[in-house]
């Protein structure tokens, strides 16, 4: 069970550079030949899994790199910035992301919960962050390997493939990451319910009294646990994920002031100004910069 043999799994099934759709539930492959700067993302709640190359996401003050041999898990929406140093067509950047948002990771979570021991009970001051870095470990190169061998033989995908994707599910919940993707997606999942719906809603007023009734906690507590998972207070990150959304859309060709309303903004001279102060140029010349370079953009959310 080599990294080697994944590799050549991920390249002859992403021959092109750009994102690959597979048929299993939630799974796409990609592949970059040159280098993506650092760029505005909202990573969605998933697994990405490099297997040539590297790749580096910011959030406030911390730097996360993952390259064979570590994976990236977000357990909830999360505005990063995100880039790919190195890439070239004779050694691309590969790998894959497999989405946490899925019917198979919810029955598997479910299964695992009724089956294992309980979840410790948190101590006051533990941090369970919503993006980190994990080791693979052998179990999870060989989930890895054995769910896409599968893409090889349509057939044996066709049966073969929710069991393989449980299988790989089961083996991250065995990991580093098990704890935090049970509390966010478990029995108790306050948080996530929150963060879907602010994903959801970016377009209409939040206020974190409403988002703490939501999550089911006081005021108090929820600004606690939102911080220690995300790093930021929820006001703090609602506006980044807003800033983040919106440049992604501007990237992508969305006229300004489209953008600027569908993540809640009435006030174009507000978004203009918070913009600007966010990445350090008025949004029509950041979007005249970004646009030379959409497929950038586009995978630097991977």
């Amino acid at each position: 069970m080599t990294t080697e043999a994944i590799r050549r799994l991920v390249a002859r099934h992403a021959p092109t550079d750009g994102t690959h759709p597979t048929q299993m539930e939630g799974i796409q492959l990609f592949r970059l030949t040159r280098p993506v700067a650092c760029l505005p993302a909202v990573y969605s709640p998933s697994v990405c899994v490099v297997v040539q190359g590297s790749k580096r996401a910011y959030l406030g003050e911390a730097v996360h790199v993952y390259s064979p041999g570590h994976y990236l898990c977000a357990t909830m929406p999360m505005p990063v910035q995100a880039e790919a140093p190195v890439a070239s067509p004779d050694k691309p950047l590969l790998g894959l992301l497999v989405s946490l948002e899925t019917r198979s990771l919810a029955e598997t979570v479910v299964e695992f919960e009724t089956a294992s021991v309980p979840l410790p009970q948190r101590r006051s001051a533990e941090v369970v962050p919503g993006l980190a870095v994990v080791r693979w470990d052998d179990a999870f190169s060989s989930a890895l390997q054995r769910m896409l061998e599968l893409l090889e033989d349509p057939l044996a995908l066709r049966v073969l493939g929710p069991g393989r994707l449980r299988e790989f599910f089961f083996a991250v919940l065995l990991g580093e990451a098990g704890p935090s993707i049970r509390r966010t997606f478990g029995t108790s999942h306050g948080l996530s319910r929150v963060m879907s719906y602010l994903r959801e809603n970016l377009d209409r007023s939040l206020s974190v009294n409403e988002l703490a009734q939501r999550a089911g906690m006081s005021r108090a507590v929820f600004d606690r646990r939102f911080r220690e998972a995300t790093t930021f207070s929820p006001l703090q990150f609602i506006k980044k994920l807003r800033l983040n959304e919106a440049a992604m859309q501007i990237a992508q060709g969305a006229n300004i002031g489209e953008a600027a309303g569908s993540v809640g903004y009435s006030s174009f001279s507000q978004f203009s100004r918070e913009f600007r102060h966010h990445y350090g140029e008025a949004p029509r010349a950041w979007g005249r910069l970004a646009r030379t370079s959409t497929t950038d953009t586009q995978l630097s959310a991977l």
